[in-house]
């Protein structure tokens, strides 16, 4: 992503406005997750193995560290790119994160088409976007991420539209069923920091054959989830709500104070006191 010019970033989220060199970076693997919205030309590509074409006022999506590769663009090429975290897409969607779930690792959903209500609404987002780009006041990125929260809404709108329309028989097979049920037990548990062994029991399978699917349907493995889950629910109590630590630690099913602190330590950073502080 060096070769192009970020126009706004923030740790969590970065766009990149008018992207015509994509040539220039293939094959791409992101560690992010990627909305990318065509206004001109057109692109043919292989995303995780399966070719995809994006044209004028589609919309693509891909998650993350999923190869993107064998590029094909029209001279006319042009189009806006927003790259989002795991963790800002879980943040800000809340509960229709299992839509983007369902759409891009067992639906493999790609491509989208905007119909021109929805290129209507999308314009007044980009212009409210692009006006926080060129004026960074005090909470920018809190509005900035509100404005973007409004737009993955919109896009699950348009998702979960598209998706009756998806062959039910792909949908619904065995193994997209079962990580589809994972995510969403996951999802569900007030304590998620588990063994595998305790989701793979729920769902009568063996704790090796969870993790082969979560790799197949999402390049995780279901340690992955579990921790990014976990980490959610961390950040949540520890900055939205007046529990205290000991009862965030023990909330979370922790065994023991020292244990939750190293666990925060490991995986966001800092203690769970100056977490809570925003250190």
């Amino acid at each position: 992503m060096n070769n192009l010019v970020v126009d706004y970033s923030d740790g969590d989220v970065s766009i990149y406005d008018n992207v015509k060199n994509l040539k220039e970076i293939s094959p791409l693997k992101p560690l992010v997750n990627l909305v990318v919205m065509c206004t001109s030309g057109s692109m043919k590509m292989v995303i995780g193995g399966r070719t995809s074409v994006v044209k004028t006022d589609d919309v693509m999506f891909c998650p993350s560290c999923v190869c993107i590769d064998d590029y094909t663009l029209t001279s006319d090429f042009e189009c806006k790119m927003l790259c989002m975290s795991d963790r800002i897409i879980q943040t800000l969607l809340h509960d229709k994160y299992l839509v983007w779930n369902d759409a891009v690792y067992m639906s493999q959903l790609n491509v989208v088409s905007m119909s021109e209500v929805c290129k209507e609404e999308f314009s007044f987002y980009y212009a409210l976007i692009q006006s926080k780009i060129k004026n960074h006041r005090k909470n920018s990125n809190e509005i900035m991420h509100a404005l973007i929260r409004s737009l993955l809404l919109e896009l699950c709108n348009i998702i979960e539209s598209t998706q009756q329309n998806y062959d039910d028989e792909r949908k619904q097979s065995q193994g997209r069923m079962l990580f589809n049920r994972f995510i969403r037990i996951v999802a569900a548990s007030e304590v998620k920091r588990q063994p595998i062994t305790h989701y793979a029991g729920m769902l009568a399978i063996t704790p090796k054959y969870l993790t082969m699917l979560c790799l197949k349907y999402s390049n995780k493995t279901a340690s992955d989830w579990i921790v990014q889950y976990t980490k959610e629910d961390i950040r949540f109590y520890l900055r939205n709500s007046n529990l205290s630590i000991k009862e965030v630690s023990a909330r979370l099913g922790f065994a023991n104070m020292s244990h939750f602190g190293s666990y925060v330590r490991k995986h966001l950073g800092a203690s769970p006191s100056d977490f809570r502080r925003g250190r």
